[in-house]
C-alpha cells in the first residue's frame, strides 16, 4: 500500500513540476499564487508528500487547467508499481 502511496505522489508530484515548468514559474512563485508553502509545494513536486484535494485544486487553478489533469498517469504508474512487486 506504501508503495502505491509513493507511486501517485511521485506522479502528480511530476505533473505539477511539468506544467509549472512550461508556464514558467519559479517554485517560490507557484507556492505563493497557489497559498502554499515554498517547502510543501517542494516536498509535493518530489513525491515525497501527497497533496491534499484543496491544495491541488489551487495548484491547478494556478496551472490554468483541471485538477484531472494533475492526475494524469496515476494508472499507469499503479499499474508499474503493481508489476515491479510481481
Amino acid at each position: 500500500m506504501q508503495s502505491e502511496t509513493n507511486a501517485i505522489a511521485a506522479r502528480i508530484g511530476e505533473n505539477i513540476r511539468g506544467r509549472r515548468e512550461r508556464l514558467l514559474y519559479s517554485l517560490d512563485e507557484l507556492a505563493r499564487r497557489a497559498d502554499l508553502q515554498e517547502h510543501t509545494l517542494w516536498r509535493i513536486e518530489r513525491g515525497t508528500t501527497m497533496p491534499t484535494v484543496l491544495n491541488l485544486v489551487h495548484l491547478a487553478d494556478v496551472l490554468e487547467c483541471g485538477p484531472g489533469d494533475l492526475l494524469d498517469g496515476v494508472s499507469a504508474a499503479l499499474a508499474d508499481d503493481t508489476d515491479r512487486r510481481g
